[in-house]
């Protein structure tokens, strides 16, 4: 995620493709949190997240994502210190992990 968001040239997120709920507005509510923060976050229910964004991708830190717990309970608590500060929290969606999860 950290090569893909640095390699954008301007104002980027990335998505998760297993979000039933995402509308457009919810990308227009991240893209507009940008405006403002440099980075962005859409926390799930499960305790990660739905989407991820920067506004200066070019100024990526190289510890960006380093010691997440990925697929965990912590795994956006590990994740937002590792971000630039501060970071904006949009709307909580959940994803889609398991079957029951549909």
């Amino acid at each position: 995620m950290s090569r893909a968001l640095g390699s954008m040239p301007g104002p980027s997120v990335l998505i998760g493709s297993d979000i039933p709920g995402i509308t457009r507005a919810h990308i227009a509510s991240a893209f507009r949190a940008l405006g403002s923060r440099p980075s962005v976050i859409g926390p799930a229910p499960d305790g990660g997240y739905w989407l991820v964004g920067l506004a200066h991708p070019a100024r990526t830190p190289k510890d960006m994502f380093r010691n997440v717990r990925w697929s965990h309970p912590q795994t956006l608590a590990d994740t937002l210190p590792t971000l630039p500060q501060p970071v904006a929290l949009i709307a909580k969606l959940a994803d889609v992990d398991e079957a029951s999860d549909l």
